[in-house]
């Protein structure tokens, strides 16, 4: 008898735990926002009952450094605990369902051109909100841009879960646990397209959401490209990182004048380009496979 055709890899496992995922982040997220809401309050002896009051205090906490560093620690160690449990629960092996695996081998200045490109890429983006006058509508990047102000000790949280905690957390579940799966079910194309997207959406941003997910492709390409979430942790780490020190130690680009971003729109669209030229031409170890996930 001819064997039973193979079923389908299963996407509404994926979905599940992305629901659950933001779920928590939500439910957390709220706790969280009445906790500083309360403390607001009794520290200026403001009236819970007074709706403007409550509003105008809500406007203010979302600035403050530490409501940013407990925003990124729940939403980061809620999608590292997602993605290893959601791939501890898979039928495959859990370095190969979240492709944690070394995967195909690139030279190391390759990395660096990686690095380089995603920084630049995310860097022309947010120049031209700036010089099309739609940077005023972002929350989150001024948010991030308001982080200058933070205190030494909680800058250096900032970096721990902003940086490390968010780009290996992200990675790990839409490049890791949501593309890998998608690849598998729908093909490269439409499974990095859907995940950067959904990586793209979870920023809640106007401004933010659509470089997220420029970004969530480039970094979904470099997974592909390697057949490893380790380069993309790797490369969202230290761009995330480079955000932050940017922000701290450097004039906000928000205050700069229209030639220096417009300088940074042309000479960061260049290198990005520069960067992702160099990166499709050079040749991955001719050992290592690209994993048939890369290339279904």
């Amino acid at each position: 008898m001819p064997s039973a055709p193979a079923k389908p890899p299963r996407v509404w496992t994926v979905a599940l735990a992305f629901v659950l995922a933001l779920g928590v982040i939500m439910v957390v997220g709220s706790v969280i926002v009445g906790i500083a809401v309360t403390r607001e309050l009794l520290r200026t002896g403001g009236n819970p009952q007074d709706p403007a009051a409550v509003t105008a205090l809500l406007e203010q906490l979302k600035f403050l450094p530490w409501v940013l560093v407990a925003g990124a620690a729940v939403s980061s160690t809620t999608f590292i605990c997602t993605a290893l449990l959601g791939g501890a629960l898979s039928p495959q092996p859990l370095r190969e369902r979240l492709r944690l695996q070394a995967g195909a081998s690139l030279p190391a200045w390759a990395w660096g051109v990686a690095v380089v490109g995603c920084i630049a890429l995310g860097q022309a983006l947010e120049s031209l909100s700036i010089l099309t006058g739609v940077w005023q509508w972002t929350t989150a990047l001024k948010v991030v841009e308001e982080s200058r102000q933070a205190p030494p000790g909680l800058f250096a949280l900032l970096l721990l879960f902003g940086a490390v905690g968010a780009g290996t957390g992200e990675e790990l579940f839409f490049r890791g646990y949501m593309q890998t799966r998608l690849v598998q079910r729908w093909g490269r194309v439409a499974g990095l397209a859907v995940s950067a997207t959904v990586f793209g959406l979870i920023h809640m941003d106007p401004i933010h959401t659509p470089i997220a997910l420029v970004l969530g492709v480039f970094l979904g390409w470099l997974a592909e490209r390697t057949g490893s979430v380790r380069l993309p942790i790797v490369v969202h780490v230290l761009n995330n990182a480079t955000s932050f020190l940017l922000t701290r130690y450097v004039t906000p680009f928000s205050q700069m004048p229209a030639s220096a971003n417009l300088s940074l729109v042309v000479g960061c669209s260049l290198l990005a380009v520069g960067a992702l030229v160099l990166l499709r031409r050079t040749s991955t170890s001719p050992g290592e496979a690209r994993t048939e996930l890369a290339s279904s």
